[in-house]
């Protein structure tokens, strides 16, 4: 079956041309608010932290800002070397919102993962020495989709075997987006395991699946994608960005992605010749998620801070809040 055929089966509520969430089958005349059972203008946001597991100050600055700033959810990036940390507590801390951050790249340029099979296992989606590529045109170039399918598996049955209650699927640098045939396992996997998934083209790499702007297009934009901080606001505009955001937020559903972890000694490190989504711009994300001044603004516009529990519980499973 083609992606095509394949997305209508499912239905796609779109995050925008870049991202979506994969839904359930829902009244066509709800709006997403409705669907999850507030106001139809409800201007309804998940505030996503991005890579927990990379490193110990990344795992801190995110669970902190869960608990006490305005990051609602996040994900978990199962192959990486500070995993354990944050399985430890999720476990102590049932009620986090957790999902699994499906890596096949290992990016940095010093600091390295490798498949959960093995190298020998999934020998298409490692290089010479045997850690994921760094970059997803090598990685789109390499992989074969039967090897990323059996890593894709390994990472979510082993969060589930560790009784690791997740709640989405999102792909690192958006990798299940760079050929049709990875988005079409990717959208079944998803389906399979009754999790609402996060499309995304990492952008730049020009390297995007064709099929993925044709599903998107091909449905209502009933959520919104909101890109992190742009490269052009760091380091000075990054705050006055993030408030325009929740200033002009629209009503429906809204996902902002945010990088964050402390700009110290062993962030830098791992993060070394990345100025761009590096250690000081993970603490710029961190230090706007903590401020009582971004807490202001949300209750001045009446913005209603929601995870992704309720979008795998209502969207995809068809549970009634309790």
């Amino acid at each position: 079956m083609g992606p095509m055929k394949f997305c209508r089966s499912l239905g796609i509520l779109s995050l925008g041309l870049a991202s979506a969430v994969v839904g359930g089958a829902h009244d066509d005349h709800q709006t997403v608010p409705e669907k999850l059972g507030y106001p139809a203008d409800a201007k309804l946001l998940v505030i996503h932290g991005d890579d927990l597991g990379v490193g110990h100050a990344k795992n801190v600055a995110t669970l902190r800002a869960m608990a006490e700033g305005v990051v609602t959810s996040a994900s978990v990036m199962m192959p990486t070397p500070w995993v354990a940390e944050v399985l430890d507590y999720a476990k102590a801390n049932p009620e986090v919102d957790l999902g699994v951050h499906l890596t096949l790249t290992a990016e940095w340029k010093h600091y390295k993962w490798g498949p959960m099979m093995g190298k020998d296992q999934v020998p298409s989606l490692v290089t010479a020495a045997g850690y994921f590529h760094d970059n997803v045109p090598a990685f789109a170039a390499a992989a074969q989709v039967d090897e990323v399918e059996q890593e894709v598996r390994t990472q979510i049955d082993h969060a589930l075997a560790l009784g690791f209650d997740m709640t989405h699927l999102d792909a690192h640098m958006g990798v299940l987006g760079a050929t049709e045939e990875l988005l079409a396992m990717y959208l079944r996997v998803g389906a399979e395991y009754r999790l609402p998934i996060r499309l995304h083209a990492h952008k730049g790499d020009g390297v995007e699946a064709a099929g993925l702007k044709e599903v998107l297009d091909d449905y209502p934009a009933s959520f919104q994608l909101i890109e992190g901080a742009p490269p052009a606001s760091y380091p000075d505009g990054m705050r006055a960005y993030y408030d325009r955001v929740l200033r002009e937020l629209k009503p429906g559903l809204n996902l902002l992605v945010l990088h964050l972890a402390f700009d110290d000694e062993e962030t830098n490190a791992i993060m070394v010749g990345h100025p761009l989504w590096g250690a000081k711009w993970r603490q710029n994300d961190y230090d706007w998620a903590m401020s009582p001044a971004t807490k202001k603004i949300i209750e001045e516009e009446g913005i209603i801070l929601i995870d992704s529990r309720i979008l795998r519980d209502r969207l995809i499973r068809g549970e009634e809040s309790p």
